[in-house]
């Protein structure tokens, strides 16, 4: 069971995200954590765990105010709320998923059709997030087999300054093809692509 404390969460740039119940998961056992597809009653909390994600993964380095306009957890609510209410595009693939432990979403990922008018391949890996509570549990391993049982190929960007997940791709057989975008509301930093196939 997880120990329950109530604390507010603070970001890296030292702005609370939200004061909610926290839980922490001592010796966090991959096997209790379900991975489901999310459901519309679902948006508030998976809105509010990408919220912490993203301030994890780019809280040192984006610009403050696009973090404190555009990461809060009433922003990222009323995206999920957005994509779970509408239907993929007729002909499109769109899997999303989400894990969690009890009440928590400790991880996400959107995986489908690609987006790109220039895609390497035809699918793509929108997104895969894991709280660093679960770092080292396997969860982000479990999360790309669930989003992508059938294993084809497809690509991702990630943002380069992103050396953690640049070294799980890796890791996994992903490969840089050279092309590479800068995000213009987010002072130009660079976000570069990432290919995987099979052998």
């Amino acid at each position: 069971m997880p120990t329950i404390r109530r604390a507010a969460v603070l970001s890296r740039t030292g702005r609370p995200l939200v004061h909610v119940p926290q839980a922490t998961y001592p010796g966090l056992v991959l096997g209790q954590i379900a991975i489901r597809t999310p459901e519309l009653d679902d948006a508030e909390r998976v809105g509010r765990a990408h919220s912490v994600a993203a301030d994890e993964a780019y809280g040192s380095y984006f610009p403050r105010d696009w973090m404190f306009q555009r990461n809060t957890p009433a922003k990222r609510t009323e995206q999920w709320h957005q994509l779970l209410s509408e239907p993929a595009p007729e002909g499109q693939l769109r899997r999303v998923r989400i894990a969690e432990a009890g009440e928590k979403v400790l991880g996400f990922g959107i995986f489908g059709t690609a987006r790109d008018a220039d895609a390497p391949v035809g699918f793509e890996l929108h997104r895969l997030y894991v709280l660093s509570e679960a770092y080292g549990s396997g969860l982000s391993d479990r999360l790309l087999h669930e989003l992508t049982p059938e294993r084809p190929a497809h690509y991702l960007w990630v943002m380069e300054q992103n050396r953690r997940a640049i070294a799980y791709y890796r890791k996994r057989g992903y490969w840089h093809d050279g092309a590479v975008e800068r995000l213009p509301t987010i002072a130009n930093l660079p976000k570069t692509r990432m290919v995987w196939s099979p052998q």
